[in-house]
């Protein structure tokens, strides 16, 4: 482990970061799969577009990987409150 355990789970991120660490491990086909899949296709196309200098599109799909990304943490967090104590011991 690379940081130290947080002192506690009362930051949203926190519960995020936490609740992606359980469900990367289990790795279900669930809604929070489909909405990672949709961030990234998000980047990518503001990546490309930006390659090509279009600002506009580029800004939007920004703006869409964002939105998406902050849905994806709001799923992790959930994922995280229902799963907290099926993974220790």
């Amino acid at each position: 482990m690379i940081f130290p355990k947080p002192a506690d789970e009362h930051a949203w991120s926190t519960r995020a970061v936490l609740g992606e660490e359980l469900w990367i491990t289990e790795r279900p086909r669930d809604t929070a799969m489909a909405v990672n899949a949709a961030a990234t296709l998000a980047g990518i196309t503001a990546l490309i577009a930006a390659r090509r200098r279009r600002a506009a599109p580029a800004a939007a799909a920004t703006v869409v990987m964002m939105a998406l990304l902050l849905v994806y943490w709001r799923l992790m967090a959930g994922y995280y409150s229902r799963h907290r104590g099926a993974n220790t011991g």
